[in-house]
C-alpha cells in the first residue's frame, strides 16, 4: 500500500527580522548572519543590501522557502497599536497601499517597530487548486507532520478544523460526511489504529462535538507558558463544544481539560496504550 500524507493548509512560518530564518538561505542575509543584534536595522535600511536582495530573488537558487512573491508572505502580529490594521494583510497588498515596491513595504514596516514585526510566510499548499487534487486522490490522507516541534516558529495545530471550515462548508470540496471520515475512520484504518475511527457498538466512544457552521480555528497568538517564560505560537479552536475520549468529557467548549476533575472522582477513564501522562488544569 501506498499512500499520500498531505496537508490540507498553508504550512506557516512565523518569523521576525531579528530571525529571518526564512530568509537566511539568500546570500545577501550572509550580513546579517554576521551582525551583532545592534547592527541589523542599519543593515535592513541599507539600499546596498535591498538591491542584493532584489537580485537574489530575480534568480532564485534551489532549494529556498521564498521565491519573492510577496503575496506569500502575510503582515502577523504587529507591535504598535496603530499598525494592527495591517494585521493579515499581505506584503503585497500592503505595498499597494503605500504606492511602495513589496520589498521596501516589508523591510520599511519592520523598521518601524524596531524589528518586532511579526510576519506568516506560506511557502507550502497556498493554492486551492493545486492542494485540491491532492486532497481528494483516493491514495492521500490528511495530516501533518513535525508534531508541534517548532514551537515559536510555527503552529499548524487543527489542520482537522480547518478542513471542516474551509474545504467543506466555504468551498464545497467535501460534504460533512466526507470531511469527518477523512479525519477519523479512514486515518485510523490506513494507519492500523485498532478499534478507532467509528462509532460502533463495543468500541471506544471518542468524541468530538462541534457546530458545522462556525467550527475552525481562531487566529494565531503567541502566548508564554512555555518553562521559563519561553513563547509559543497558539490557535484557539472555534465552534468546538467538548471533547470525549472512551466515553467520557475530557474537554469543554472553552477548552478547560477535565481529566483532573475524572481523576479526583476515581472516573478515570482507561487509555489504551497510553503511558504516564500529566493534567495542567486551565489554558
Amino acid at each position: 500500500e501506498l499512500y499520500i500524507l498531505t496537508s490540507c493548509q498553508p504550512l506557516s512560518f512565523d518569523f521576525t527580522l531579528h530571525d529571518p530564518y526564512v530568509l537566511l538561505s539568500h546570500s545577501a542575509f550572509d550580513a546579517v548572519k554576521a551582525a551583532q543584534p545592534h547592527e541589523l536595522m542599519g543593515i535592513y535600511a541599507n539600499p546596498d543590501f535591498r538591491r542584493a536582495f532584489r537580485a537574489n530573488l530575480a534568480h532564485p537558487k534551489t532549494g529556498i522557502l521564498f521565491l519573492g512573491n510577496w503575496s506569500h508572505i502575510e503582515v502577523g502580529q504587529t507591535a504598535r497599536p496603530e499598525h494592527q490594521a495591517l494585521e493579515g494583510l499581505r506584503i503585497s497588498d500592503l505595498a499597494h497601499q503605500r504606492g511602495q515596491d513589496p520589498l521596501d513595504a516589508f523591510f520599511d514596516l519592520a523598521i518601524s517597530e524596531h524589528l518586532d514585526t511579526h510576519f506568516v510566510g506560506k511557502f507550502f499548499q497556498n493554492r486551492d487548486e493545486g492542494v485540491a487534487p491532492l486532497l481528494r486522490h483516493p491514495a492521500s490522507v490528511v495530516t501533518l507532520s513535525d508534531a508541534g516541534a517548532h514551537l515559536s516558529y510555527m503552529c499548524d495545530a487543527g489542520f482537522g478544523l480547518h478542513l471542516l471550515s474551509h474545504w467543506v462548508r466555504e468551498t464545497g470540496c467535501f460534504t460533512l460526511a466526507e470531511g469527518i471520515r477523512r479525519l477519523t475512520s479512514e486515518p485510523a484504518q490506513r494507519f492500523r489504529i485498532p478499534r478507532r475511527g467509528r462509532l460502533q457498538l463495543g468500541m471506544p466512544a471518542d468524541l468530538l462535538l462541534f457546530d458545522p457552521a462556525t467550527v475552525g480555528r481562531g487566529p494565531k497568538r503567541r502566548v508564554f507558558d512555555l518553562p521559563g517564560g519561553a513563547p509559543r505560537l497558539h490557535t484557539d479552536a472555534l465552534g468546538v463544544h467538548g471533547v470525549w475520549v472512551n466515553g467520557h468529557q475530557v474537554a469543554d467548549a472553552k477548552g478547560q481539560v477535565l481529566l483532573s476533575r475524572l481523576v479526583r472522582a476515581g472516573e478515570a477513564p482507561a487509555f489504551e496504550g497510553a503511558g504516564p501522562f500529566r493534567v495542567k488544569v486551565g489554558n
